[in-house]
């Protein structure tokens, strides 16, 4: 797709998604046939990834025509073996953890072809760097993070913290950040030469995000009930109360906002990233994730014990919903293209694809579309 294809597609996006928005009813229900456990997009392709619970096929969405196509993965019988997707959509490569076989299942984008790459125990998170085409494998009860170069084809393992649970990238400084949940820290891994120092932060790092633009990483830490801000440049860490068990953490780079999922109750802190100060937004009973779309400033809050998809609006921090026409939304992905919301139906074991709220997109995004 061309730049001049995209301007095509994000004004049509503008012009058409309100009447479905007001509808607030999937624009289409896609049936897996498995338990949809995690989700993912490749801009690149216009395509939507699906796992299972199982684990035993990957299930590709065609991002026009909603038309799907199972992937054979791995059969692991009657357990539970795959938790995280990442997608590389510079090489079209899609990676699904399989926790029971300890590996991760490399998929071609083009020809389905399936590979399978050991891991070192539990692989539980992973990250793509974009710029060095390698991933990043936090494998739990290893206490390792298994670096797998695409480039080269080779397979390293670095030791981190305890119970490493979450994986970021910072592309532009060649960093790796790990959340070690059993010994309280974050594990920096220098790209370059593989080498791990070590950052303190507070009880239980469940998660974390990184602002590429301002070289800042946040983590959730969930027993402490705060947020660690680390520097990306001296390492400096500053802790930030949010409230009673923060989990998921994601940025709006643009606006410089980070949204901190508060699971007991559930709610979302807004935390300004320039002052630190904190904004409280009801948002329905458990958040299991939150997906942003940086064009049109909307962040997207999957509510499975609501059933529904739950939208701030990031200038004014209101809220409206998208009900689920299944039964427990689990996962979220945006198609920024489109304006579309992509939800992994964890027990109706179905993918809903909803309009996105409209919004009006930054002169600069059009700009950049048409040249």
């Amino acid at each position: 797709m061309n730049r001049w294809q995209i301007l095509m597609v994000m004004l049509f996006a503008l012009l058409c998604g309100s009447t479905s928005v007001m509808a607030q009813t999937p624009l289409a229900t896609v049936p897996l046939g498995a338990n949809a456990s995690a989700i993912g997009f490749n801009p690149q392709t216009n395509k939507i990834y699906v796992v299972g619970g199982l684990g035993n096929s990957l299930t590709e969405i065609d991002g026009q025509t909603f038309q799907s196509t199972s992937i054979p993965l791995q059969n692991t019988g009657s357990q539970v073996a795959s938790s995280e997707i990442a997608i590389n959509p510079v090489t079209n490569t899609i990676y699904v953890i399989n926790v029971v076989s300890n590996n991760v299942a490399v998929v071609n984008g083009a020809t389905h072809a399936v590979s399978f790459i050991a891991t070192a125990q539990s692989p539980y998170a992973l990250a793509v760097n974009l710029a060095t085409n390698k991933l990043y494998v936090a494998d739990f009860d290893a206490n390792m993070v298994t670096i797998i170069d695409a480039r080269k084809n080779t397979v390293k393992n670095v030791a981190v913290g305890t119970q490493p649970s979450a994986v970021a990238v910072n592309w532009a400084t060649n960093r790796v950040y790990v959340a070690n949940s059993g010994s309280n820290s974050v594990s920096v891994i220098n790209c370059q030469n593989d080498s791990v120092t070590t950052v303190a932060v507070g009880a239980y790092p469940v998660d974390l995000a990184v602002d590429v633009n301002r070289n800042k990483v946040y983590v959730t830490d969930t027993l402490g009930n705060e947020l660690t801000v680390i520097d990306g440049k001296t390492d400096a860490t500053q802790n930030i109360a949010v409230g009673s068990n923060p989990a998921h953490v994601k940025v709006n780079s643009v606006t410089n906002k980070i949204y901190v999922a508060l699971q007991i109750p559930g709610n979302i802190v807004v935390v300004d990233g320039t002052t630190y100060s904190t904004t409280l937004v009801p948002a329905g009973l458990f958040e299991n994730d939150i997906a942003i779309d940086e064009w049109r400033n909307k962040i997207y809050v999957a509510d499975p014990t609501g059933n529904q998809v739950v939208v701030i609006d990031g200038a004014t921090n209101t809220t409206s919903t998208f009900p689920g026409s299944g039964s427990y939304l689990w996962k979220l992905a945006v198609n920024p293209l489109t304006n579309e919301v992509y939800a992994a139906d964890l027990v109706a074991q179905e993918v809903e694809i909803f309009a996105g709220v409209p919004g009006t997109l930054p002169l600069a995004i059009l700009e950049s579309a048409g040249q």
